[in-house]
């Protein structure tokens, strides 16, 4: 299932990019409690999306102001954010240094998963082009392909996510915090 807070940031991203950008994935935090407290809603993620996405042109010049007015926590929150992620991707990387140092060659397990999940993948888009299913089976080759897609992204996001993008994005939100 799709993080809900996600489609809240995704959805606050042409109005309140900065109070968007500090919503927590999976909880929302702060930011997501804000966001409901301004359309007067329940801080639930289903609600504050659908919420979001009848906001009338009062709600959003509110959420605007509350942007405005919280900047400084909100680009805090957000750098905050920002810097779990990046220990989140370095301790994963970091791993794999450790190892390759305590004993001296590389951890092929991670290699032979990352292969199986992209072969998996291609593998899975190639059949769905191709192959007509059975009425039956369209439910669980969709669940199927949701984990493979969702897996292929992480392996990608591992091998070559970059850790500089962010970095730079974090390092943008400080200069308008300075400017405030």
């Amino acid at each position: 299932m799709s993080d809900l807070w996600n489609v809240v940031k995704k959805g606050l991203a042409g109005v309140a990019p900065i109070l968007g950008n500090a919503i927590l994935p999976g909880v929302g935090g702060v930011a997501g409690s804000l966001v409901a407290q301004v359309l007067g809603v329940d801080p639930e993620p289903e609600i504050v999306s659908t919420a979001l996405l009848n906001a009338t042109p009062e709600q959003i010049t509110a959420l605007k102001q509350a942007e405005y007015t919280h900047q400084e926590r909100l680009i805090e929150l957000a750098t905050e954010n920002d810097k779990a992620y990046l220990s989140d991707v370095q301790n994963a990387r970091q791993r794999e240094v450790d190892i390759t140092s305590a004993t001296g060659e590389r951890d092929i397990n991670l290699y032979i998963l990352a292969w199986v999940v992209v072969c998996g993948f291609f593998s899975l888009v190639g059949m769905l082009m191709y192959v007509t299913l059975p009425d039956r089976n369209i439910g669980p080759i969709n669940q199927l392909f949701g984990a493979m897609a969702a897996g292929f992204g992480m392996v990608l996001a591992y091998f070559f996510g970059s850790s500089k993008g962010s970095s730079e994005k974090t390092e943008a939100l400080m200069q308008l915090k300075g400017k405030g």
